[in-house]
């Protein structure tokens, strides 16, 4: 088993830090924009996380921001790894650093404390404030055909705003098509397509 990792605070030019070639995680050129405004107004607020060896573990954005702006002599705050990390690890931080490790807005907070033209400003999208989080009720028994997971029924309901539509599907093909694609995958179709109206 690997040693167990810890993290000392120094301090790196920008131009010292590699990249990882493999980073998923991709800025918008806004995205860019409001992070290169963030930096300007509150400084740095988080660290880049680095190897021993200066290799980026987290932070990838920040330092193109930075390097676009300062310049490679240009010095940040790191998080130093006391070991390298193996590329599993690196994956998995990666992954749970950005994806569902970090939470979720309550977006009925937002609503009622928080501007709607600021939060488009910061980055939310319309349809997100919108629709905020979609509650995804399971619908599982036969009933009359109108349930979205109904592999019995005739039609397929679909209810949007003040929009109800029933579509026909007698040979259960929707129901096939989206008996295994998750909650997420069919609620970002729906929002994708929304914002294209």
């Amino acid at each position: 088993m690997a040693d167990k990792i810890t993290w000392t605070n120094e301090k790196r030019r920008l131009g010292d830090l590699i990249p990882w070639e493999i980073n998923p995680r991709q800025i918008k050129a806004d995205q860019a924009k409001r992070l290169a405004q963030s930096l300007d107004e509150f400084a740095q607020i988080e660290t880049i996380a680095i190897s021993p060896d200066n290799e980026v573990y987290n932070g990838h954005q920040r330092l193109k921001v930075w390097q676009a702006e300062h310049g490679a002599d240009y010095e940040v705050d790191v998080r130093v790894s006391s070991r390298e990390l193996s590329e599993d690890e690196r994956k998995k931080l990666t992954v749970y650093l950005h994806k569902g490790a970090t939470g979720e807005f309550d977006f009925d907070l937002l609503a009622n404390n928080f501007e709607i033209d600021d939060l488009l400003d910061w980055g939310f999208e319309t349809s997100e404030l919108m629709l905020g989080n979609i509650e995804y009720i399971p619908f599982e028994s036969e009933g009359d055909g109108g349930g979205s997971q109904m592999a019995n029924g005739t039609k397929i309901r679909i209810v949007i705003g003040p929009h109800m539509f029933d579509i026909d599907d007698r040979d259960h093909i929707m129901h096939k098509m989206l008996i295994d694609k998750s909650v997420e995958t069919v609620r970002g179709a729906v929002l994708e397509m929304i914002e294209k109206l």
